[in-house]
């Protein structure tokens, strides 16, 4: 049996911040604007895209004196003589001479500078006449100057920005119709493991023993990685299923770290007897943890080699998605200029925790590491407000998975600690929770 005495256990936060640190140090994020590859993407293109400079706006906005309303624009002259409450003849005005209709943010007509809001004017059938029953308060009244939204120059959206559709149209209100933008990273995804098979493998009842699937599993955690990947804004790079052996592992490690900016290896730092993908990162680079105090999802990993990270997956799909928000999301955040840290909600706890028995440090099930020290289970909560609004959180004793488990429809999930002396949140106490 392989020596795993010398294997590195982190916290989640411990494994996250020692991974970013490592990075930092390779200039790896976009951030550090160092050797980061920067994309040009129409805008209408750009949705969920980062900004990799800032924008700042082709023109003064508005470009030249415009109207604040719908109105008819006329010229102070005809005002600024007339005492209080008084109101010029307008029963000689002339359309295009002496006024002119103006709508809301187009550019006053030349030769005019004040507008009256159309609810203080009457406008005979023809529209060449009209009679007002207010006057201006002073020159340039229901206008907007010149540059007064915006000037050349002027910075509408900054680097690092996540363009959304508000942010679009600010840019575009700035004419920019291009955006240079952080490309997005490549996450190769290998699966490993003899028995795995595609999903798409027929059965055979009538002969099980005949059956290329019989005894294997599904390989189902590529569709939870590619979702994922490609929502966080990055390019999914899948790989075939490799099986358990040291040299296929380690080449086909190598492939990837050639074609992707992170790699998710199915199989994290497992201590199985055809568990080789620890042996190939050592081999090749440095292991920044292989496992962490958490479960389910023990035997997450981190690594980094050639420069890039790999981040180790253990366990089916239910285990494999939360461990992939733990520690792939901040990598893919990190590559583009985004904050890695999680997003938790706060929440009152509508009923307590179950109490987990408590096994003999000895006893043979038991992780030597997690029993006596402090260990956080993953519990899956469902999150509802109640009639006030307040968010309350109801605990399922149950994990999510391929069968009816009442955890697949949880919507969130807490990091219980559990060790010597630590008390669990009480009913109404406040927790901090992730969202599935």
């Amino acid at each position: 049996m392989r020596d795993h005495s010398h294997h590195i256990e982190l916290s989640r936060q411990d494994a996250v911040d020692a991974m970013l640190a490592k990075l930092a140090s390779l200039d790896f994020t976009a951030a550090s604007g160092l050797g980061r590859r920067i994309e040009q993407v129409p805008l209408s293109q750009a949705y969920g895209r980062v900004l990799a400079r800032a924008m700042r706006s082709r023109t003064d906005v508005p470009n030249t004196l415009n109207c604040a309303m719908d109105s008819i624009a006329v010229r102070w002259e005809a005002f600024e003589d007339l005492d209080e409450g008084e109101l010029p003849d307008t029963s000689h005005w002339v359309r295009g001479v002496d006024w002119e209709f103006a709508n809301t943010g187009t550019a006053m007509p030349a030769g005019f500078d004040t507008a009256i809001v159309v609810e203080h004017v009457t406008v005979s059938e023809d529209e060449q006449r009209v009679v007002i029953d207010a006057a201006p308060s002073e020159r340039f009244a229901g206008t907007r100057p010149q540059g007064s939204v915006l000037h050349r120059g002027e910075t509408v959206a900054e680097a690092g920005t996540l363009i959304t559709p508000d942010v679009a149209a600010r840019i575009a209100g700035a004419g920019r119709s291009v955006v240079p933008v952080v490309a997005r990273p490549r996450v190769a995804f290998i699966p490993t493991g003899n028995e795995l098979i595609p999903p798409n493998v027929p059965f055979w009842p009538g002969n099980p023993d005949k059956y290329a699937g019989w005894g294997r599993t599904y390989e189902s955690n590529s569709l939870v990685v590619q979702g994922k990947v490609e929502a966080w804004g990055g390019i999914y790079v899948p790989f075939d299923i490799v099986p358990d052996n040291p040299r296929a592992i380690g080449c086909t490690i190598d492939l990837a770290l050639e074609v992707a900016d992170i790699v998710v290896l199915n199989a994290g730092s497992s201590k199985g007897s055809d568990d080789w993908s620890v042996e190939a990162l050592e081999k090749r680079g440095e292991v920044i943890c292989h496992q962490t105090n958490h479960g389910p999802g023990h035997h997450s990993s981190y690594a980094v080699v050639e420069g890039k990270p790999i981040v180790g997956i253990s366990g089916p799909a239910g285990g494999a998605s939360f461990t992939l928000n733990f520690y792939l999301r901040p990598l893919m955040r990190a590559f583009l200029g985004l904050d890695p840290a999680p997003e938790t909600v706060p929440v009152r706890l509508a009923e307590a925790f179950p109490v987990r028995r408590k096994k003999d440090a000895r006893a043979g099930e038991e992780r030597p590491s997690v029993a006596g020290s402090v260990f956080y289970g993953i519990k899956f909560l469902s999150v509802a407000p109640d009639e006030q609004g307040q968010l309350w959180a109801t605990p399922i004793n149950a994990r999510p998975g391929l069968g009816a488990s009442p955890a697949n429809a949880a919507n969130a999930y807490y990091m219980l600690p559990d060790g010597p002396g630590i008390e669990p949140p009480a009913v109404g106490d406040v927790i901090h929770v992730e969202m599935r």
